[in-house]
């Protein structure tokens, strides 16, 4: 499933800029693309998606900043409920 992490977030950012030709370093916020109701439309596909629950101390910009961040997010919170 991880490698499927990167490019589902990838369509996601591209269904919803469509305009933007996003890549997986690009800063969403240092860029100006994404917002603070964007940033929660972000959580809440990541958590739907990929079925991870991103606990508050991982809430934090710097996890949403990229496509790369998301998706060593999304890989750390898939192994830590595997290691269960």
């Amino acid at each position: 499933m991880t490698a499927a992490v990167g490019p589902e977030i990838a369509k996601f950012l591209a269904g919803s800029f469509p305009n933007l030709d996003i890549g997986d370093d690009d800063d969403l916020f240092d860029g100006g693309i994404a917002n603070s109701l964007f940033t929660i439309q972000l959580i809440m596909f990541v958590e739907k998606r990929f079925a991870v629950q991103i606990p508050n101390e991982d809430l934090e910009l710097d996890n949403f900043r990229t496509v790369t961040a998301m998706t060593k997010l999304v890989e750390r919170l898939t192994q830590a409920r595997s290691d269960v």
